[in-house]
Order: C-alpha cells, then structure tokens, then sequence
C-alpha cells in the first residue's frame, strides 16, 4: 500500500539560537500539552457521579465528554481556514488561558445542560492550541532538535490525558466533582499564563490568508485519496473505541462483582503509561515490517483485549484494558504519520482533516456505544466495540488489495 511519502523539513531557525532554547521552549510546549488534555477529558472519569447528580444514565452522562470532543472537532474545522493568519504563540495562549477560565466556570454549573454548553465552547477554544502547536513547533525548532521538542508535546498531552483524569478522580472521591473541576481548572490557568509568559514568539510565522475555494478543493483532493481516506476512518474508528473504554468501565468497576473504590479506579488511567510504550513500538514494527502489516496487528490486539474486559475478575480486565491501550496509541500513531507524510506540501489539511475525524468519531461512538451499553448491557457493549475493530482490520485489508491491484 502507498501509505510511505518523503518528509519535507520547513523550519529555517538558526540551529545554535535554538539549541540554547530548547529546554525553555520544550517546557512550553509540554505545558500546552498537558493543559490542552487535562481539561478536554476532565469528564471522563466522573461519569458516574455526573449521572447520580444530575439523575441521568450513562449514555447521557457521556455528552460531557462528547460534547468537548465534539466542540474540538468544530473548532479544527474552522482552523483550517483561520489559524494561518493568527500568530501561533497568541492563538495557542488565549485558547489555554481562555479555556481553563470556562474549567473553572464549568465547576458551578446547577444545569445539566449548562454544562454540556460550557463544555462544547472549551472545546472550540482548545481546538485553538491543538491545531497550531506542531506548525508552532516546526516553525520556531530547528530540525536537529525538533525530535526532542516533538517528544516533548507527546509527554505533554499523555501526562495531561493521564494525570487529568487521576487528579479529577481522586478529588472527586475525597470532596466533590465541582472541587475536582475548579482545581484542575485553576491548575491549566497557571500552565496557560506561565506559556504566555515564557514560550518563545512566533519570529518565524508568517500571516497567510486562506483561500477558501482553493481550501475546500484541497481537502476534497485529500478526500479522494483511497489510502489518506482510509486513515481519516481509521481515526474515527480508534479513538471512537477507546474513548468508550474509558468512558464506561469505571460503571462498570463501581458495581458488582467488582465494587471497586474510586482510588482504585483511579489507577486504571496509569495504563496510559503503556500507551507511551506502544506508539513507541508502532514506530519501530512499522518501520521493520511496513505500515499495513502493523496496524492490522495493532487493530487485532485491540480486537482480541476487548474480550479481556468480559470476565468479571480485574486481573483479566486489568490486563485487557494495558493491551487494548498500547495497541490503539501504536495505531494512533502510525496512522498520524502516514497523514503527515502523504502529501507534505499540503500537511496541515491532511491532520486537520485526520484530526476532525478522530474527534468526530469520538463524539458520536462515544455516545452510540454508551446508548447500547445501557439498553443491552456490557457484553453488547464489548461486541459492538468489537465489531468496529474488525471493521477496521477489514478496511485495511481491502484498501491494501485494491492499491496493490490498481498498481500492477
């Protein structure tokens, strides 16, 4: 399959300058990150207390999370005709600080629906600093060091992802979901000013303004491209999957057979350390035995763990859930790449396009699967998730015949 394309270098900094700034601009970026996924999944793990609160079953307590990813999915769109004109450092400060500001506003909410209204708007707003970071990144790094500050905005995002989601169960437990969501609000406020205060200016952008006829006619061409549009589905299918994982197994673990206390739960988000590992090791088996041949093989431990999450016994749960998070962050990362790499004079609409599916998918699974989950039951919940899986496996596999036929 011709997923592998040449990766073009664009920054033109100085390579001495920006050795002597990585380790403040690396900082930076990782400060984005963290409070960019702290907030966006702050829900998440307090689906539960929300549906006890606000007298509402799983498959609503979920528009929390939706609607966040769903704002984010928005707000990526609309970048794609916006953010080149907005200096990045200005666009990714005002959305960190803009957004922690409506955490801290969320923690009041009386209303359901206030809620879900506050939730939708920060994520638009982080759509702002995600969008941008890695053009941010590219323009301001000099490639010899942009590895190193690369890493840095993956730390970021899955020590924010992970340390969010522990942080809100913990306080949630000990105080109240309101106290939970004021403190990381607070917290992400103090990362978002310390950006503004500290990142390096945006010396190397430069305003475009989009053409959006032209816009609309690139990503009609990125869209067209069997194996491109085979990646943007594969994103909706992997974070749609492993959202409703995550959304909806601590239900399950606070009920019988396994009444697990909050502190315990908490602890199922240090499997994101696993995740770390596994797109680490998509890297490498990609790189070895080809982009197609990994991610089935991701795609079918992703397949295979959701069957762990069956028994009632946490040691196979526990063990199932490590598996299907390592599997789906290799996924996640080779399908990234593959976007990024396919055409590279057009790179920032192939990611925002991959990007806006991913969010979607994970706004729409996460709810669609949590609906089945309350009318069905978890077994029904497992196989639908296992279903899309196999749907993404054969996906691959049919993309990968028909490009090999049409180039013979």
């Amino acid at each position: 399959m011709e997923y592998e394309r040449r990766v073009v270098r664009t920054s033109n900094v100085n390579e001495g300058d920006d050795r002597k700034n990585v380790k403040q601009i690396g900082l930076c970026i990782f400060l984005a990150g963290l409070s960019c996924f702290a907030q966006l999944y702050l829900f998440q793990p307090i689906m539960p207390e929300l549906a006890r609160q606000f007298h509402i079953n799983p498959a609503e307590s979920s528009f929390a999370v939706s609607f966040s990813t769903m704002g984010m999915a928005l707000g990526l769109f609309s970048g794609i005709f916006f953010a080149d004109r907005i200096s990045r450092k200005k666009l990714i400060s005002v959305a960190l600080i803009s957004s922690s500001a409506l955490t801290i506003l969320s923690s009041f909410a009386g209303y359901f629906w206030v809620l879900i209204a506050i939730n939708t708007v920060k994520g638009i707003l982080l759509a702002g600093s995600a969008s941008v970071v890695v053009a941010y990144i590219a323009e301001e790094v000099h490639p010899a060091v942009l590895g190193t500050v690369t890493s840095m905005n993956i730390a970021g995002n899955a020590v924010g992802g992970m340390s969010g989601r522990i942080v809100t169960t913990l306080l949630t437990g000990w105080l109240d979901w309101e106290w939970a969501a004021c403190t990381v609000g607070i917290f992400c406020l103090g990362c978002g000013l310390l950006f503004a205060w500290t990142a390096p200016e945006s010396l190397h952008f430069r305003p475009v303004k989009i053409n959006a006829g032209n816009k609309i006619k690139e990503m009609k061409r990125h869209l067209c491209a069997v194996p491109l549009l085979s990646m943007f589905i594969l994103g909706a299918i992997l974070l749609g999957c492993f959202v409703s994982v995550y959304n909806y197994l601590g239900f399950r673990l606070e009920n019988h057979p396994f009444d697990l206390p909050h502190e315990v739960i908490a602890s199922i988000y240090l499997m994101y350390i696993l995740g770390s590992i596994g797109s680490m090791a998509g890297g490498i088996l990609s790189d070895r035995h080809g982009v197609q041949k990994t991610l089935i093989f991701m795609l079918v431990l992703m397949l295979l763990a959701l069957f762990f999450l069956l028994p009632g016994n946490i040691l196979p749960v526990a063990a199932g859930l490590g598996v299907f998070t390592f599997a789906f962050f290799g996924a996640h990362a080779i399908a990234s790449r593959v976007v990024a790499q396919y055409i590279p004079f057009e790179r920032s609409t192939s990611i925002s396009i991959y990007l806006l599916f991913y969010y979607l998918g994970s706004s729409i699974l996460g709810t669609v699967t949590g609906i089945i989950m309350h009318h069905w039951g978890w077994t029904a919940f497992v196989l639908s998730l296992s279903i899309l899986a196999f749907c993404g496996v054969s996906l691959l596999t049919v993309v990968g015949k028909s490009t090999r036929h049409a180039a013979r």
